[in-house]
This record gives C-alpha cells, sequence and structure tokens, in this order.
C-alpha cells in the first residue's frame, strides 16, 4: 500500500476527532484506509500509522471476505448508503463486534468513502442473553410442560410406573433446565476476572472426567499458557468436553484436550476433540458459519450455545474446525494474558 496524500482542512479534520464514533476514509477501488480519527484507533486497537497501513479485512477473523468489502464500498461510493455488522480481532487478541455505516464523500474533487464505526459488543451480548432466555423459556420450558400435561391427562386410563417414571423424568428436567436459566443470568453480572492457567484448568477437568469414564481414552496436550477469564470459562469447557461424552458411545472413543498459543493473533486455540459422532447440523450451523441462530430452529439443546455465549463473553470465539463421522473438533479461541 503507498502513503496517502489524503488531506482534510484543519476544521474538518477536528470535526471528525471531536466525533463519538470511530471515523475512516477509504478508497472506493481498493479499499485502502486514507484516513483515521483517534476514536476509530480505540475501537480497532491499532494506532494511527498502522491501522492506516492495514487492509482491514484482515483484521476480520471470519467476518466478510476483501472481495464484499469491496462490492460495499464501490456502491456506497455510488450513492447506496451500506450497514452491516462485522467482527474484528484487535492486537491484544480480543474479538469485538462492530457496525460499520458507509457513505459517499467527495473531497477536493475525488470521491471516497467515509465509514462510521461503533462498537457494538455489548448490545450483541445483551441481545444473546434475551435470546438464549427466550429460547429457554419458549422452548424447553414448554416442551417438558407439554409431556408432563399430556401424561397427565392418560392418568385416568394409564396409570403405571412407565408413566410416572416419564413424568418425573420430565420434571427432573425442568429443575435442570431453571439451573440453566441461573446459570445463564450470572453470566450478566460483571463477575470479576483473574488470570487462568489453562493447562492446569483443562487437565483438573480431564482428570476429573477420566475417573468417571475410564473407559474413555483421554489425552491431555496443552502449553503452559494463561488468559483472563471468569469462573464462567471452566463452566464452557466442562460442557464443551461433556458434550463428547453424553452424546457418543464409549466404545473406542478417543477425547483430546489442546491448548496452544498463537502468537501471530495474540491469542489461546483450545481444543476439544472427539473421535464419536459428528454434531447435528441444526446445532453446528451456528459455529461454522459464526451467526447468531434467532432462535435454533428444532435444536434440542442449549449447551453449545451457552458456551459460545460465554467465550464471546470474554471478546474470543467458537468455532467447529472438522464435523465428519471420523472425528470432531470444537475450537476455541481466546485473547491471551501475560503469565508475568
Amino acid at each position: 500500500m503507498t502513503e496517502s496524500t489524503f488531506t482534510f482542512d484543519e476544521e474538518t479534520a477536528h470535526f471528525c476527532s471531536s466525533l463519538d464514533v470511530g471515523i475512516t476514509i477509504h478508497d472506493s477501488e481498493t479499499g485502502d484506509i486514507h484516513y483515521t480519527n483517534e476514536h476509530a484507533e480505540d475501537i480497532y486497537g491499532y494506532s494511527k500509522r498502522d491501522l492506516n497501513k492495514s487492509n482491514i479485512v484482515d483484521i476480520s477473523p471470519g467476518s466478510i471476505s476483501q472481495s464484499e468489502f469491496i462490492k460495499r464500498l464501490r456502491a456506497a461510493a455510488n450513492g447506496h448508503s451500506q450497514q452491516f455488522e462485522w467482527r474484528i480481532r484487535r492486537p491484544s487478541g480480543e474479538i469485538i463486534w462492530i457496525e460499520m455505516r458507509l457513505s459517499e464523500l467527495t473531497v477536493n474533487e475525488h470521491s471516497y468513502v467515509i465509514a462510521a464505526i461503533r462498537d457494538i459488543s455489548d448490545h450483541k451480548m445483551n441481545l444473546r442473553y434475551l435470546r438464549l432466555m427466550n429460547r429457554i423459556v419458549n422452548h424447553n420450558f414448554r416442551n417438558k410442560l407439554q409431556i408432563i400435561q399430556g401424561s397427565f391427562n392418560q392418568m385416568n386410563t394409564q396409570t403405571n410406573d412407565k408413566l410416572f417414571n416419564g413424568i418425573r423424568r420430565a420434571i427432573a428436567e425442568l429443575v435442570d433446565l431453571t439451573n440453566w436459566v441461573n446459570a445463564i443470568t450470572s453470566l450478566h453480572r460483571g463477575q470479576k476476572d483473574h488470570k487462568i492457567n489453562v493447562r492446569q484448568l483443562l487437565g483438573n477437568i480431564v482428570t476429573e472426567y477420566e475417573n468417571k469414564y475410564p473407559e474413555i481414552s483421554w489425552e491431555v496436550d496443552c502449553e503452559n499458557v494463561f488468559i483472563m477469564g471468569d469462573t464462567s470459562l471452566r463452566r464452557a469447557f466442562e460442557e464443551l468436553i461433556d458434550n463428547a461424552v453424553r452424546h457418543n458411545s464409549h466404545d473406542d472413543l478417543d477425547i483430546v484436550v489442546s491448548a496452544s498459543e498463537n502468537v501471530a493473533d495474540q491469542q489461546i486455540d483450545i481444543k476439544v476433540i472427539d473421535t464419536g459422532e459428528p454434531i447435528p447440523d441444526v446445532d453446528a450451523q451456528p459455529l461454522i458459519h459464526s451467526y447468531d441462530p434467532d432462535p435454533l430452529e428444532d435444536a434440542e439443546k442449549v449447551g453449545l450455545w451457552e458456551v459460545q455465549t460465554i467465550i464471546n463473553t470474554h471478546q474470543g470465539m467458537l468455532t467447529l474446525e472438522e464435523n465428519s463421522p471420523e472425528l470432531t473438533i470444537l475450537k476455541v479461541s481466546l485473547p491471551l494474558a501475560d503469565p508475568q
């Protein structure tokens, strides 16, 4: 990328610097950044010098392609304003949601595109909490209550142990779901972050499961790496491991839990690998395409969505790297913490 010769007059530059939104000015053909205000620098986490020399798509983890971004820029330059959301990765390894609005701009008779950027991570998380709570109450509670209602409707003609056992199971599942509600609600209560030794945390979890399920082949391959987080992270990793245990036959089942440092992205990559059955499509699609389901159509489980919510809360990402009959790989990427 060549050095930009783009300049604003002093009054315009001062106005852009005073705004409480990030402002970047792009070349409408190449996407090159010619101008960045301080607020955009804070959002992206890069200095103006580095950001102006960057390809902005390079810092978005799979959210948008360069061709799609250029297409949107050119549409904006032709008078069709654009508005969309995507994810960016900061130099710290944090992944956040931003909203970008693109509009045409003419400076000294040259055509550019101006982008207004806002950090909408809090909004996205609030929306996710709301959808998750609605999902639990409107789908899971309703279904279990309908089972109970239908069973009691049969009590006059079919009173036996099998019937009452079914009722008891449904009631127990409702109790479990109330625990889910409490757990999900607690995610939004601003728990205090602390430094977590990933190898120690994952090793302890695997040891507990290995003691319960010795027939499964277990392996832990973790570097001595650290992340910042709260107690909900343990629940997320337990859910990923428990998912492999509960939904697979234990005959010839191998489960590998690994953690390694991703220096290039300043992240920790944690993987839960199993040789069991693939994750059903309805649960896998949001992880593959990195979108928020609204709702999870026909899905019976909210566990993976809870994990995704916890990881997003910690500025990370949950993805499905492989989902075949031979191998399932779930990957969690979280910002790297200084071990000191």
